[in-house]
């Protein structure tokens, strides 16, 4: 009879096995929307797995500077004694040297600034500002002037046509057929006031 074979020292030490990859979707997906769209899914999947790992090593790091770094205790905290006294309030001087600092700083920019203030207002009094000068001003006038001509040959011809109206009126007959010559010399001296006042002019 053959010899049994003997059995394994340590049936527990198999080779360990390999860990699988992060798997998304199909594996056989042709190239197009849906594999782009699985393996940007996966690329964000990795990504963060790297970031949790990465804060896990930060964080155990932390820990152990904590639990390995120098303490502050006095020897009777050690003992389980706390002292009584309270912290005091008073600032370390160096620090109370820089908040000296900071509100001497503070206090001459406010005083710079008051007195670019003044020196602003009183700048702005002496100061009166020239009136810009237009541009267009001539041709403002040469408009003015055209309107205003053109505004006194609209009424002299209005002036005109009344005096026409007025005289064909004087000039129709009564009813015995003769003229009208009270009203027509009316009409006719309101023209000669009107050239004279022109005239005069």
């Amino acid at each position: 009879m053959a010899a049994k074979r003997p059995l394994e020292e340590d049936s527990s030490a198999q080779p360990a096995k390999k860990k699988k990859g992060i798997s998304v979707g199909p594996q056989n997906l042709p190239d197009g929307t849906y594999r782009r769209k699985v393996q940007k899914i996966k690329r964000d999947l990795i990504h963060k797995a790297k970031v949790k790992k990465a804060y896990a090593k930060i964080k155990a790091q932390e820990q152990e500077k904590l639990s390995s770094g120098p303490r502050y205790f006095s020897q009777d905290d050690k003992d389980g004694k706390q002292d009584e006294q309270p912290a005091s309030l008073e600032l370390h001087p160096e620090r109370q040297a820089m908040i000296d600092a900071a509100a001497e700083k503070e206090r001459q920019r406010q005083e710079r600034q008051k007195s670019d203030q003044e020196k602003e207002k009183e700048g702005k009094s002496r100061r009166k500002k020239r009136p810009k000068p237009n541009p267009f001003a001539k041709e403002m006038e040469i408009a003015q002037k055209k309107r205003e001509e053109a505004e006194a040959r609209r009424r002299e011809k209005e002036l005109k046509a009344k005096e026409r109206e007025a005289m064909r009126r004087a000039k129709r007959p009564d009813q015995f057929g003769k003229k009208r010559l009270g009203r027509e010399s009316k009409v006719l001296l309101s023209k000669v006031q009107r050239i004279t006042g022109q005239l005069q002019q």
